[in-house]
């Protein structure tokens, strides 16, 4: 360090050709120092690590020693899950799904007034039916009230009014409809609307919904199990007097729960083990996937790959999407159709046929206890044996599936308890396990 130098002369304060005057610099007050070149830039060194050293105090107090981890879920945050097994390590996310605005002009335009069709049944043969299953001798003669009913050469057409639907309570529902169902009556009998509790109470308080459409939502909502149903679809939309409150109403019943997934890729992830899970189906092709793998894994803290990247393609095109209503001759999109196609490029047509499908199951499946390997399948069987719904497994309790065979269900991906929730237990359903036999 130098020694403090004599005063200097002050510039000139004088304008410009004015005489310039000597004064002399003021007597220094304290210390003074002055630097060399490298004398300053030791002594800025030595400040930036002591205020690095004091950060890294303040921020070991406030969070510990350790780095926070990236991948860390809060506890309270219940739509986030973790789960490490043979397939990495799998992130999920609850999302809801609702159908695009532009797919439901044409229902909520002009909406239908419900028409049941009795076939092969007289009046008097439906008149017991209703009977058998809970409706009061009033009821049936509201439901044949003169102009109601029309007796034709097939069967019977009943064409419900509102004093008939609203004559009886969500017990009745619970009671009837599922006896109907099946038979071909209605679309909505044989595939109604179907949520878990808690959608349907989201759904009461959606605050596009106007309280009097929910009021008479709630009049036609009825219990199945654990689940709540929608039958009376039609009816419910005529009540509601505009095109923009039907539209609201519409969105809001086409609400899914389903699964935003990826895996986790850490600076210590076995790449090749994920490989060995998930490598395995026709059409995922993980060579060209390991290179954005590995190149998440260099990156400082990882980084998340997406579920999508490991779906073939018949999957992938059609994830989290509704499909347009079918048109004369196409292929009915149900879960049977999704599950069987899931690995081919080109859909096989062909599982549109239920004998055909159960046919495919005996020939390439064998049963097995749980889901445990990738591309096994989960059947919902009735009591009868008849299978229900299909879907396909990819990891964890995580399944690919298309409930029902309407375009008003999207393809996704579920937690298997959640799907179980989903169907009814009115008639007892079970799930069974199945696995492609080894060629």
């Amino acid at each position: 360090m130098s020694k403090p130098s004599k005063p200097q002369k002050a510039a000139s304060a004088n304008p410009a050709g004015s005489n310039p005057v000597n004064v002399p610099a003021p007597a220094p007050t304290g210390n003074m120092f002055r630097f060399t070149l490298t004398g300053l830039i030791i002594f800025s060194l030595a400040l930036i690590a002591g205020t690095s050293f004091l950060n890294f105090k303040i921020l070991a107090k406030d969070h510990g020693s350790k780095p926070a981890d990236p991948f860390l879920v809060d506890p309270k945050d219940k739509s986030r899950t973790i789960h490490s097994g043979a397939w990495g390590d799998l992130i999920m996310r609850d999302i809801e799904l609702e159908r695009p605005a532009e797919y439901l002009t044409e229902e909520v335009a002009i909406p239908h007034a419900e028409v049941w069709n009795f076939n092969g049944l007289n009046s008097d043969a439906v008149k017991a039916l209703l009977t058998k299953n809970g409706l009061t001798a009033a009821q049936v003669d509201l439901a044949f009230a003169p102009g109601a009913f029309t007796v034709k050469t097939t069967g019977t057409e009943l064409r419900p009014s509102d004093a008939f639907l609203l004559s009886f309570g969500p017990e009745v529902r619970a009671k009837l409809y599922p006896a109907l169902a099946g038979m071909g009556i209605y679309l909505y009998l044989d595939y109604p609307y179907i949520f878990p509790a808690d959608t349907v109470d989201s759904i009461y308080h959606d605050p596009r919904l106007q309280p009097e459409d929910v009021a008479v939502l709630k009049q036609f909502i009825y219990p199945n199990g654990n689940a709540r149903q929608l039958v009376d679809y039609d009816a419910l939309l005529i009540r509601i007097p505009t095109a923009e409150r039907r539209v609201a109403v519409a969105k809001a019943l086409s609400r899914q729960s389903a699964l935003l997934g990826g895996l986790m890729v850490k600076p210590d992830t076995d790449i090749d083990k994920i490989a060995a899970y998930w490598g395995h189906i026709p059409g995922v092709h993980f060579t060209d996937i390991r290179p954005l793998l590995e190149a998440l894994k260099q990156l400082p803290d990882g980084g998340n790959l997406g579920l999508y990247y490991l779906l073939p393609k018949f999957a992938r095109d059609r994830l989290y999407t509704f499909p347009l209503p079918p048109q004369p001759g196409e292929p009915i999109m149900d879960c049977h159709w999704s599950t069987f196609n899931f690995c081919n490029d080109t859909p096989d047509n062909r599982f549109n046929d239920p004998a055909f499908a159960v046919a495919y199951i005996r020939q390439n499946y064998y049963q097995i206890a749980a889901p445990s390997v990738y591309g096994d399948i989960l059947l919902l069987m009735n009591d009868k044996q008849e299978i229900k719904h299909s879907a396909t497994y990819l990891a964890d309790d995580i399944v690919f599936t298309k409930n029902g065979n309407n375009y008003r269900q999207p393809w996704m991906l579920m937690r298997i308890p959640d799907l179980l929730a989903t169907y009814p237990s009115m008639p007892p359903m079970h799930a069974v396990y199945m696995r492609r036999k080894v060629d």
